[in-house]
């Protein structure tokens, strides 16, 4: 199955038709959401629901009108699995219709949400409410399709976003139009717009074997190139002093047109084109991928709205490095043989353009949002990777719960033929496996959520996993030896007692807690069972890397408890800039509330 096969039905338009349907499924993703905000707030302890005994609780709202009930199986990890059929508003003493916005009103000071903060954060909010209450119905498509269909069309059916998040997909600064031109939920496709710029005001940077004007053929093509010359010429402009980089259509129009129209008058910047390929939108929002042709280089280009807690431009200051930092990594990593053994591969960036402002690079410092309008890079596509009998999958894709109830994970495990708990050890091992052996062997840290993985199925089995966004998302300590100096911002130093964090948090808290509560609610795999099958597979990889010992011993993967990092917390401290990538990570972690690790009592089985 492919985005052609379901229909290409956007805009208002769609968004208003369907009837009864459109309505039914607005109040499912009402009551969805809403048992999320509930489920999330109170796993960061911002919420505190009140048994009222048979498995069910109360939830007040801060002027004691409203009520919130539900029924709610405890999980580990202070995981909370709703059951959204049993959540009911109750207003004044009478029952009124679930109302995800009007939930967070009611709860608000208790969430942290000043009264000064609520309008923005709503926008936000409700910006990501509407990617699942007004999707088209054609755009719904059933999980037992959706495990037979292709990686595009997985990409553009998820509509959760981040899984711990709440308000995940603010888009500040997309317009309605824009969400149906660049959303990633739409699915459309469209060209990027291409510059020329000076060559003394744009940082370049490649990997060892990469060149970049080598790379613009493969990805241009020659008649491409000499259209730009043309246009550069007819400018009055020698090609030989520009470089050429993409932008993003809403960034060129709503940004660089603006801000540096001095430049473009001066010739400083010069639009020469299109690309000649259609790209979509993945779920970072400002990462396309090469719809005409797969196998080029997906592109990621600055997009300067605010999303998920930050602000999504990019600067030449990383621009000049992320290559660099990509190359040590792919250095480090490149003759693994257990890495090799388990078919786990990297997706590296290999070249990258950014523009420095001769107006505001000198009177902002590095971090600055007005350093972040013009930079590109291209990062490896996946697709080149795999056989033609696999399937590539965002493994975000296994929390996805479709319109009709049904998780695509199970669908997966229906389509694959083996045991449930069989599917999972599968998976542990293509995911979980890697992740802690980066960790432990090479002091390597990413954030491997759902979005950064990509996972290569078989017959709906996972067999492999691929990671990408290195350069941004890895964190690297201790020594570091060979790491270029330039490329210092990814070094960290981070006390023994917290390194586990990479595994406890990054994957248990942050993804595979959610997992477990999908597999739980949907009587896939009981959450005991699942964290008995998560310590069997840690045990089952401690066992196979005896050289580890010590680092297995210092960072301890079966502490008894480990700090909770409160991502709501955090994105609604500076929804801008909710981490700064260069802080220590231990500044993350709310010092008043430790998780027990499901998996502590298993460390001898």
């Amino acid at each position: 199955m492919t985005l052609q096969d379901i229909g290409t039905t956007s805009g208002f338009a769609a968004r208003t038709a369907g009837g009864s349907d459109a309505r039914s499924h607005r109040q499912t993703y009402h009551t969805r959401i809403a048992k999320k905000i509930l489920a999330e707030f109170a796993h960061e302890r911002a919420l505190d629901p009140v048994a009222t005994g048979d498995d069910g609780y109360v939830v007040s709202s801060a002027d004691g009108r409203t009520e919130y009930h539900f029924r709610a199986d405890r999980l580990a990890l202070d995981s909370w699995a709703i059951d959204e059929s049993s959540l009911r508003r109750v207003r004044d003493g009478a029952e009124v219709p679930v109302d995800a916005v009007a939930m967070i009103v009611d709860l608000a000071p208790f969430l942290g949400i000043g009264p000064q903060a609520l309008p923005e954060y709503l926008e936000e909010f409700i910006n990501t409410l509407a990617i699942s209450t007004e999707r088209p119905d054609v755009r719904r498509i059933p999980a037992t399709d959706l495990a037979h269909a292709d990686f595009q069309t997985i990409e553009a059916t998820m509509t959760e976003g981040h899984p711990c998040i709440v308000a995940n997909a603010g888009r500040l600064g997309f317009s309605a139009d824009d969400i149906d031109r660049y959303a990633p939920e739409v699915g459309n496709h469209f060209r990027l717009v291409w510059l020329a710029a000076r060559r003394e005001d744009c940082d370049v940077a490649t990997v060892n074997d990469v060149d970049y004007d080598s790379l613009l053929l493969d990805e241009l093509g020659a008649e491409t190139l000499a259209g730009f010359d043309s246009a550069l010429r007819d400018a009055g402009c020698d090609p030989a002093d520009y470089r050429y980089l993409p932008v993003h259509p809403w960034q060129w129009v709503e940004k660089v047109q603006k801000l540096y129209s001095a430049d473009i008058a001066g010739r400083r910047i010069v639009e020469v084109g299109t690309s000649p390929d259609l790209y979509q939108a993945q779920q970072s929002i400002r990462t396309v991928f090469n719809a005409t042709t797969p196998t080029r280089n997906y592109v990621k280009v600055a997009l300067s709205i605010v999303n998920m807690g930050f602000t999504r431009g990019m600067s030449a200051d990383y621009m000049r490095t992320t290559p660099l930092i990509n190359n040590w990594v792919r250095g480090l990593v490149a003759d693994d043989q257990y890495l090799a053994a388990i078919g786990f591969e990297m997706i590296f960036e290999v070249a990258a353009i950014g523009y420095r402002s001769p107006t505001f690079t000198p009177i902002t410092q590095p971090g600055s949002e007005y350093r972040k309008i013009l930079s590109a890079l291209w990062r490896q596509s996946p697709v080149p990777l795999t056989a033609a009998d696999e399937q590539l999958s965002t493994m975000a894709a296994l929390l996805h719960v479709d319109h009709l109830g049904e998780p695509l994970v199970g669908a997966f495990i229906e389509r694959s033929g083996v045991p449930a708990t069989e599917w999972i050890r599968r998976y542990l091992r293509t995911y979980l496996h890697p992740i802690a052996y980066l960790l432990y062997r090479y002091e390597l840290k990413f954030s491997p959520h759902g979005e950064n993985l990509i996972l290569v199925l078989a017959d709906g089995i996972p067999v492999r996993a691929i990671l990408k966004d290195i350069g941004e998302e890895v964190s690297v300590f201790g020594e570091a030896a060979g790491l270029p100096e330039s490329c210092a911002r990814v070094r960290t130093t981070e006390p023994d007692e917290i390194r586990n964090l990479g595994v406890l948090s990054d994957v248990l808290d942050d993804f595979l807690r959610p997992l477990a509560e999908v597999l739980h609610t949907h009587r896939i795999v009981d959450d005991g069972e699942f964290w008995s099958l998560v310590g069997q597979s840690l045990r089952e990889f401690v066992a196979a890397h005896p050289e580890l010992e010590d680092r297995f011993t210092r960072w301890d993967l079966f502490a008894p408890e480990f700090g909770a990092v409160h991502m709501n917390g955090l994105q609604l401290r500076n929804n801008k800039r909710m981490v700064d990538i260069e802080d220590s990570y231990a500044s993350l972690i709310d010092a008043g509330h430790r998780l027990a690790n499901p998996i502590a009592s298993q460390r001898d089985g």
